[in-house]
């Protein structure tokens, strides 16, 4: 949906704010910004903004507030296949299925994805609908590069995102 960007009321009813997130350091862990990164060149309508969240998912959420639609883009560990993609709403306090891989920190300061959409409900700044699309990761160690088996998958999240918007 084109919205115009003279009014500002109806753009912020339908503001739609992708947000990859993840750790670039950590292979696979890294999905939602390279898949952030490559929606960046798409042409999008001017009610989407997307962003390169890395591993700050608090400081974004706070900063993006009245976002009418939120679209997060994570690695998830359920188990399955490695490059199985996910789609599902968030449903405060807990979405339907695991958490991110991000949420072991490596510093008492870091905050999971989840951690983030609780505190950002509790203070009042969560967007009115939450879509989390994930890829079971096949490795989080030490590397820039997805593997084949993730980076595969990527096709499959850029069309999960465009849906979304």
């Amino acid at each position: 949906m084109k919205v115009k960007t003279g009014d500002n009321l109806t753009a912020l009813q339908h503001r739609v704010l992708v947000l990859g997130v993840g750790n670039i350091l950590l292979r696979d862990e890294g999905i939602g910004v390279h898949v952030a990164q490559q929606l960046s060149k798409y042409d999008l309508p001017d009610n989407v903004e997307v962003i390169d969240g890395g591993t700050s998912g608090l400081d974004v959420l706070l900063s993006e507030e009245g976002s009418y639609k939120l679209v997060v883009i994570d690695a998830i560990r359920t188990g399955k296949k490695p490059g199985t993609v996910y789609k599902t709403k968030y449903l405060a306090p807990r979405p339907v299925w695991g958490f991110p891989v991000s949420q072991s920190k490596v510093s008492l300061h870091q905050l999971s994805l989840i951690d983030a959409l609780v505190a950002a409900e509790k203070m009042g700044c969560l967007p009115e609908e939450i879509v989390i699309i994930g890829v079971e990761p096949a490795e989080v160690d030490l590397g820039l590069e997805l593997t084949e088996k993730v980076a595969r998958s990527v096709p499959e999240v850029i069309e999960k995102v465009l849906e979304e918007i």
